[in-house]
């Protein structure tokens, strides 16, 4: 797939953070109509074809015939709906597991180039006392997050650690309350403990769509996968609002 921040602009190496993370916003809304386009697409394909005549629920007065329309109970319409709960829940989300597994597996292409910024700079929107309560039930991510991570006493410290991606962080989140964090095994930009790093460290980033710092090598991967990661999300978040209508 070609670069999504092809536009125009400068290339994804001198293209400012803040600036890429624009370009995703402004072409969100598409791809989001997009992803309901084709989800809408693959569903009317089981639509009924004027069922009501052969229908045994009578005089039920509905005269539009939508996908989220209430239908009662031994209408074809909503034998309709069912098909498509089984549909998305089955073959269509399978797919979707194919394109996340092909999505990872070009991430491969990439190789860390060990600047640092990701262990001098981290960030969760949970506390570091959240953190180890969920470590405690149970929670992998956040176990090997407090094995690594500790938080940082101020701000101010965590912006002089890496200024670029701390302002690029605190104006994509103003909304929502973070924590910064940072692993003291790091040591210029080379990992103390490297062979026992635990599985959020070998699988950094875990996500296409990861506010990654500038000097992060895997910006290549994020940037040439971004629309299709994008379509994925919002194909994802498509799926549970039919369930959640339709169920």
């Amino acid at each position: 797939m070609e670069n999504f921040f092809n536009t125009g602009k400068p290339t994804q190496q001198t293209t400012p953070l803040n600036e890429q993370y624009d370009d995703l916003k402004d072409n969100y809304q598409q791809i989001f109509i997009e992803a309901a386009e084709s989800i809408r697409r693959e569903v009317d394909k089981f639509k009924p074809e004027n069922p009501c005549t052969l229908c045994t629920v009578k005089n039920c007065q509905i005269q539009k015939k939508d996908v989220f329309t209430d239908y009662p109970v031994g209408c074809a319409y909503r034998e309709w709906q069912m098909q498509i709960l089984t549909f998305l829940a089955g073959d269509y989300r399978q797919k979707l597991k194919n394109t996340y597994k092909m999505i990872m597996d070009k991430k491969s292409e990439c190789e860390c180039i060990r600047c640092g910024n990701c262990c001098r700079l981290a960030v969760s929107e949970y506390s570091y006392e959240q953190l180890k309560q969920r470590a405690a039930r149970g929670d992998k991510f956040s176990r090997d997050f407090v094995s690594v991570f500790v938080p940082y006493k101020t701000e101010a410290e965590a912006k002089l650690a890496s200024p670029e991606y701390f302002d690029l962080l605190e104006s994509t989140m103003e909304d929502q309350k973070v924590y910064y964090y940072y692993c003291p095994k790091l040591v210029g930009n080379e990992c103390s403990d490297y062979e026992n790093r635990p599985d959020i460290c070998k699988d950094y980033p875990h996500n296409p769509l990861k506010l990654l710092p500038s000097t992060c090598s895997y910006n290549v991967w994020k940037n040439s996968v971004a629309k299709q990661a994008m379509l994925l999300k919002a194909k994802t978040d498509i799926i549970e609002f039919y369930k959640n209508k339709l169920g």
